[in-house]
């Protein structure tokens, strides 16, 4: 129901706890207690019902919904900051894998550039990376959904922090052919009027058996169903939210019990 198991939310629970004092001696009584509010937002993130659905679900009303979302939903990022950062620095030792995924918005008011011809609707552009066995390892900052996976890349602060995979001599980074131009290790495109060579050929099948693990990876951050189903929410809030289901998703893969090598 939130991603997490029991334990995972006992945790988090009890971490909350210890940073804020929601049952305040003093002023408006809380609609909700801590522990049920934090497993409305978890649940929110997960399955992307409206704040009146969540609400009716709850016992609340959907302003309250919104209150809790702005108010544990930065808690639970910060909670979680630590082994996200262990996490992408132990996976900066090694090889990576990137690609870009289009999270659905639909369309806003004055705000250009978000149609996607891939993907024919409207989003953000958000690059992913992932390790060689498929795990979430590093998101970027979200861009118009318009924009190219090759300008992402740059423009979303991935290139920036994982320069040393794709410069000469560099650990190694595979993408698909989006990235051509990057530097970074993609598969042939085949010559005007002519086929691949065989071996050429042989590479890019190779190139992309390896880079479906970040395929992988992207489907199960997508079980996040605010980045699948359509974010309703203001669009200055989704880098918030992006970051807080990034850290999410790498805390539901790795738990609490996970140790850098």
């Amino acid at each position: 129901m939130t991603g997490q198991d029991q334990e995972q939310v006992d945790w988090l629970y009890g971490q909350l706890a210890s940073m804020v004092e929601w049952d305040a001696p003093t002023g408006r009584p809380r609609v909700l207690p801590l522990y049920t509010a934090l497993v409305m937002v978890l649940f929110a993130l997960r399955h992307n019902l409206p704040p009146d659905v969540l609400g009716e679900l709850f016992g609340c009303g959907s302003s309250t919904v919104g209150r809790y979302q702005d108010e544990l939903e930065v808690l639970v990022d910060l909670v979680l900051a630590p082994l996200y950062e262990q996490v992408r620095a132990q996976a900066q030792r090694e090889a990576a894998l990137v690609d870009g995924l289009v999270v659905p918005i639909g369309e806003r008011d004055r705000v250009g550039g978000l149609f996607s011809d891939k993907k024919r609707y409207c989003g953000q552009n958000v690059q992913v990376v992932a390790t060689l066995s498929g795990r979430l390892a590093d998101v970027g900052d979200p861009c118009p959904g318009s924009m190219h996976d090759s300008r992402a890349f740059g423009e979303s602060g991935i290139a920036a922090r994982w320069v040393g995979h794709y410069e000469q001599d560099g650990t190694g980074m595979i993408g698909d052919k989006g990235y051509q131009g990057t530097r970074i290790r993609t598969p042939y495109k085949k010559p005007p009027g002519r086929e691949l060579t065989e071996v050429r050929h042989a590479g890019n099948t190779a190139l992309n058996r390896i880079r479906a693990a970040v395929e992988r990876a992207i489907a199960h951050l997508r079980c996040w169903k605010v980045l699948k189903t359509g974010f309703r929410r203001s669009l200055e809030e989704l880098p918030a939210v992006l970051r807080t289901v990034t850290k999410l998703e790498v805390f539901r893969v790795y738990g609490l019990y996970w140790n850098p090598i």
